[in-house]
């Protein structure tokens, strides 16, 4: 019994090493810039936020105004088709909010005068998004390419700088850190550039285009991204 064990054992021994180096004839490293962020920043939420938080009209600002924003992403390829993902990143965005009265308006229904103001919030917001997950590739030709399946846990750091003037007239300034914990699952391609042509070179291009994201997010919920990523970078 205790015979049949070990050559189990080394049977397994001998499988997993096998794969190990089947893994290094390929490229093990990979390194991107994703813009995904700054599609996140800049045009999915302020489509969704506008969508459920209209924008009175009278208002000096949106409710949520996007800017730039990036993320740096490494590969670490441990096996032929599973590979280690970690991100690390940051965007802006300012908010804006306020309780208005109605605009003044003539007898056309134009505006003639713009709502009163009776508070306001404005706050500057700089998010620093990280994440660590294992990319699971589906393909037939034992590689790093292809479609991927990236279950990952993550967490968002806020650091937002708030003022809001509230309705006995005072200001309160205020700067304060939010922690978003998240686990999620992500779908999309890798494209490795001349893959082919370029079997032998040290270093090759590639692009990184990720579907969807859908998990859940422990602050605000059910976490669920379109074209979360959009990354170039080179594997070496």
């Amino acid at each position: 019994m205790n015979i049949k064990k070990i050559i189990i054992f080394i049977s397994v021994l001998i499988f997993t090493s096998g794969a190990i180096v089947n893994a290094q004839n390929y490229l093990k490293h990979s390194l991107g810039i994703d813009f995904g962020t700054t599609l996140f920043s800049m045009g999915t939420m302020p489509l969704i936020t506008e969508l459920i938080f209209k924008t009175p009209e009278g208002a000096s600002g949106k409710f949520y105004d996007g800017k730039f924003g990036i993320r740096l992403t490494y590969n670490y390829t441990y096996l032929p088709k599973q590979s280690i993902d970690a991100t690390l990143g940051f965007y802006a965005f300012d908010t804006h909010y306020g309780n208005y009265s109605e605009p003044v308006r003539d007898g056309s229904g134009n505006i003639i005068g713009s709502g009163v103001i009776s508070k306001f919030y404005n706050g500057s917001t700089i998010a620093i998004p990280a994440s660590i997950g294992v990319r699971f590739y589906f393909n037939k030709n034992d590689t790093p390419s292809g479609f991927f399946l990236l279950p990952k846990v993550g967490m968002t750091t806020f650091i937002v700088n708030g003022k809001e003037l509230r309705d006995d007239g005072s200001t309160r300034y205020k700067t304060t850190t939010v922690y978003d914990f998240y686990i999620s699952g992500e779908m999309g391609f890798r494209i490795d550039l001349f893959s082919q042509t370029g079997a032998n070179w040290e270093v090759r291009p590639f692009i990184d285009i990720s579907l969807l994201e859908l998990g859940y997010s422990f602050t605000p919920g059910i976490r669920l991204i379109p074209l979360p990523r959009l990354a170039i970078g080179i594997s070496f």
